[in-house]
Formats: structure tokens, C-alpha cells, sequence
């Protein structure tokens, strides 16, 4: 079995996402950390945010063998929190004691996992996601989809989430 890192982020704690990433860690051992609730600092062109939570987040990636972005789908774009997260990884191309993790990275598998109201998420939105892990050369491994309008169906989840589930667990 994989170890699995899933970070997510919602404006709702409890919302969709949230109920997504339960349903997975029911299925499967995993660590989960919600973004907002890390100090994850914006970019800063000087460095002058080094004394947040990205660091950690960034070893607990490491530490990791696949790691899940679960946002919810907001007008096209991830989450503030995601935003600020993937414009952190910025740190790990400019900065010299970083440059060597965001290398090790390239040998995880990252993967999508999305809810919204649309029967499938926006090319725009999943673009931001491949385009950023390619422009880093970090495997973007999948993309996974739980249409919900309303509250999120547990079942459909499970279904969903099956084939990711099988891949992890074959190692």
C-alpha cells in the first residue's frame, strides 16, 4: 500500500470536499491536512515568509507516495488556499536549501480530486493543476470527479474513488 497524503481546502470545513476526503480515508489509511488551517503565506518575492506552515507541509509531502489536491471547483480556480500553496512552490525553484525537495518530488504521484456542481470540472480549472505539476516535472497521475449539486452521496463517492482506491493498494 501507497502512503497517501491528501491536503484540501474548502470555504466549507465540513462541505463536499471535505465529505470526499472522508469517504477516502474511510477506504484507505491516509494522512489529510486542511490548508486552511496552515499559516501558508503568500509569495514573497524577498523570502520574507519563511517562518510559516510551507515547510512542513513540503516534508509531509516527502514523506508521501501520492499526494491528492482536493478542492472544490470556485468560478474556474482552486481554492485561496491552494493558490497560495502553488504559488509557494515558487520557493522551491529560487531558493537553494528547497531546490533539492521540490526535485525529490518528481518521483510522487499527484493526483486531482475535485467536487462541484458540474457534471465534470472546467478544462480551465484541471489545467492549472497539469500545468503546474509539468512546468515542475511532477507526475500528474489522475483526475478524479464527484459531481454534486447539492449534498455530496457517499455512494456515488465510493464508486467513484474505487479506481484510485485499487491503484494505491496494488503499491
Amino acid at each position: 500500500m501507497k502512503n497517501v497524503l491528501t491536503l484540501y481546502s474548502s470555504a466549507r470545513p465540513r462541505g463536499n470536499t471535505f465529505a470526499m476526503v472522508k469517504v477516502l480515508t474511510d477506504l484507505i489509511p491516509l494522512q489529510a491536512l486542511y490548508l486552511d488551517d496552515l499559516d501558508i503565506r503568500d509569495y514573497d518575492y524577498d523570502f520574507g515568509n519563511q517562518g510559516d506552515d510551507f515547510a512542513n507541509v513540503i516534508d509531509s509531502m516527502l514523506k508521501a507516495d501520492v499526494i491528492v489536491f482536493a478542492c472544490p471547483e470556485y468560478w474556474y480556480a482552486l481554492t485561496p488556499a491552494f493558490k497560495r500553496l502553488f504559488d509557494r512552490f515558487t520557493d522551491l525553484t529560487e531558493l537553494e536549501c528547497l531546490k533539492v525537495k521540490g526535485k525529490a518530488l518528481r518521483k510522487k504521484q499527484f493526483y486531482l480530486f475535485t467536487t462541484s456542481a458540474s457534471k465534470k470540472p472546467s478544462d480551465a480549472f484541471v489545467s492549472v493543476v497539469s500545468h503546474t505539476l509539468n512546468y515542475l516535472g511532477w507526475v500528474f497521475a489522475g483526475l478524479v470527479h464527484v459531481y454534486c449539486e447539492n449534498k455530496l452521496d457517499e455512494g456515488e463517492a465510493k464508486l467513484v474513488l474505487s479506481d484510485f482506491v485499487e491503484q494505491v493498494s496494488r503499491g
